[in-house]
């Protein structure tokens, strides 16, 4: 019963550590997506008409909204990140100690038995 409970904690923690690798990785890029929109933009004169997409429609911007608007992505993505991070460390504590403790009920039945 108890080797079972651990065994499915330690499961559970490892997709978890999955899911928050995934996780980091997809803002990764969206930060890189950023980057280079945000470089393209650069690229345009200041008076240039800009469009963001709301929904299914476009709504008229400017530059510096734009870029605005990215560079505000970008922030979410990397507060995001570092909160996965942290996560990811406590997963990782919390998966060593269930393996700890999954290699010591598997030793006292040895020595049980």
């Amino acid at each position: 019963m108890a080797f079972q409970e651990l065994q499915s904690k330690m499961v559970d923690t490892q997709r978890k550590l999955r899911l928050a690798d995934m996780q980091i990785e997809s803002h990764y890029i969206s930060i890189r997506k950023s980057n280079i929109a945000n470089s393209v933009i650069s690229s345009y004169p200041a008076d240039t008409r800009m469009y963001d997409s709301v929904g299914r429609m476009f709504l008229l911007s400017n530059k510096k909204a734009a870029k605005a608007k990215l560079e505000a992505r970008n922030k979410a993505a990397e507060d995001r990140i570092n909160q996965l991070v942290f996560n990811k460390t406590y997963l990782e504590s919390e998966l060593r100690e269930s393996k700890d403790n999954l290699r010591e009920l598997v030793a006292t039945k040895k020595a049980a038995a």
